[in-house]
């Protein structure tokens, strides 16, 4: 039952977050619903050749590994808590794969001096609190001291994509199964619908459709309708080298810390 309720919280909280974007912590700037790039550098610290190598390695990355890393800069944090902030931002954004939830958020408040390094549940044995306190103090304080963001987050990202790329990621150990990579990980079996279910379920698509076109008549005045091709797009991801976040999920791990 613990188990149950735990989940159940859990869900309405991601679904809390997901239909309300506004109950994030107010910052300055407010970070977007949804990023289009795994660099969001709303505090301006980052420049342009260097954030797109960052996007680029990022991406690769993720397509060697599945794996996500996200930086943040903001200006100020308002008052709220660095941890609070970088945990509900993490898990709004979905970083990391879902299942695997491996995801990494690191967030940078200038005007407060603190940042953290976000890590998700698949990731906390590959980049535990330990190794990401000490990436902070070592690549991260130096340069902040200097005013060289840029520089701090470049060495601190890539010694987190080194890490992830050269260890074994994702799937939590046990005593007596070691962790996996990614690649040796074997794939479920698809379970497939039975010829029945596949046409019953096609039934009641198609009468929940006639029935949103009936009770709602006025879609099909405004935009073209649907179905015409000019409304919700997917964000970035595939082959333009964009941000689409997986699902991923955070339990707290990481490090925190100040310049």
């Amino acid at each position: 039952m613990a188990l149950k309720s735990n989940l159940l919280k859990r869900f309405l909280v991601l679904a809390l977050f997901w239909l309300y974007p506004a109950f994030l912590p107010a910052v300055t700037p407010p970070v977007p619903a949804h990023p289009s790039q795994y660099v969001v550098d709303l505090a301006g610290v980052i420049d342009a050749p260097t954030e797109a190598r960052l996007n680029a390695m990022l991406h690769d990355l993720e397509a060697k590994t599945t794996a996500q890393v996200v930086v943040l800069t903001i200006k100020s944090l308002d008052g709220e808590p660095i941890e609070n902030f970088s945990h509900q931002t993490a898990v709004k954004w979905g970083i990391g794969q879902k299942g695997k939830d491996n995801g990494v958020l690191l967030t940078v408040a200038v005007k407060d001096k603190k940042y953290r390094i976000e890590v998700g549940y698949g990731l906390e044995s590959t980049l535990p609190d330990s190794l990401v306190g000490s990436i902070g103090r070592q690549y991260l304080v130096p340069n902040f001291r200097q005013g060289d963001f840029a520089a701090g987050i470049v060495a601190a990202v890539t010694e987190i994509t080194k890490t992830i790329s050269g260890g074994k990621v994702g799937v939590p150990g046990t005593q007596s199964q070691p962790p996996y990579h990614w690649e040796t990980v074997p794939k479920k079996p698809s379970k497939s619908l039975s010829p029945l279910t596949a046409i019953l379920l096609t039934i009641f698509i198609i009468m929940l459709l006639v029935v949103i076109i009936l009770s709602r008549p006025w879609i099909w005045f405004f935009g073209g309708g649907w179905f015409s091709g000019g409304g919700w797009s997917s964000g970035g991801g595939g082959d333009s080298g964009g941000f689409s976040g997986g699902g991923g999920d955070f339990g707290g791990g990481g490090a925190s810390g100040d310049w």
